[in-house]
């Protein structure tokens, strides 16, 4: 199966000295943008946990998080912090894994991993960035079709996949690659998912992107495109 891609006009940007590059609505408005619109949800209060089972519950009754591996309050207390952030950003939409767990480890490779029904988080300085990689990647997977084939090349070796069409076409858009260094990070041009992955984590915590971004984004299925957009254009 193809991925699916979406029609859009190109900008022309008018460049000024200290002009940004995120579009203005008019701009928006001219395209399938336009058509975004923000669902209504009820929003959830975090309340911060006194002990382990508290934060547990809260958990359990706001996430659909069944197993709650976490032997650390102030983790605890932050993961749930962060899963509030991405539900009401989302607008109620996002889903949560049933297992979550923070380690406590040293000298390891990678500083989180998303599975089917888990994501596992690594105690680190930079740890609430890692949670909210890791659920893009939940819902990247829950949503795209061709999730399977957006990893980096050895993970697609591995995994047995021969389709690489997906990781081609991101590694030969130049100028995608250009804007997705500049607004978002290196690492985000390593694969399709790694970007949105990225992505995700950088509209969860508000920062501005270029329209081109959203584009690449919906492009290739990231979670909650249209109620991004919508949220942007309200900022606009």
């Amino acid at each position: 199966m193809k991925l699916s891609s979406i029609s859009v006009q190109s900008i022309n940007i008018i460049k000024h000295i200290g002009q940004r590059l995120s579009p203005s609505k008019k701009m928006m408005e001219k395209d399938v943008f336009v058509k975004a619109e923000i669902p209504e949800f009820k929003e959830i209060i975090f309340k911060k946990s006194s002990n382990l089972k508290e934060a547990a519950l809260f958990a359990e009754k706001n996430f659909g998080v069944k197993n709650f591996n976490i032997n650390d309050l102030v983790c605890a207390n932050l993961l749930n912090k962060v899963f509030t952030k991405i539900h009401n950003t989302t607008k109620g939409k996002a889903e949560f894994p049933p297992i979550v767990s923070i380690r406590n480890q040293k000298n390891v490779r990678f500083s989180g991993e998303c599975g089917t029904c888990h994501i596992e988080v690594i105690k680190h300085p930079q740890m609430i960035s890692t949670i909210i990689h890791e659920i893009g990647h939940y819902n990247h997977q829950k949503c795209c079709s061709d999730f399977s084939k957006m990893g980096k090349h050895q993970e697609l070796i591995d995994d047995g996949i021969t389709d690489f069409s997906i990781y081609e076409q991101s590694k030969n858009d130049k100028q995608s690659l250009k804007l997705i260094k500049k607004y978002i990070r290196p690492y985000a041009t390593s694969s399709a998912a790694e970007f949105i992955a990225c992505t995700f984590n950088s509209i969860i915590n508000g920062k501005t992107l270029p329209k081109e971004i959203y584009e690449l984004y919906k492009k290739y299925e990231g979670p909650f495109a249209d109620i991004f957009i919508a949220n942007a254009m309200k900022t606009v």
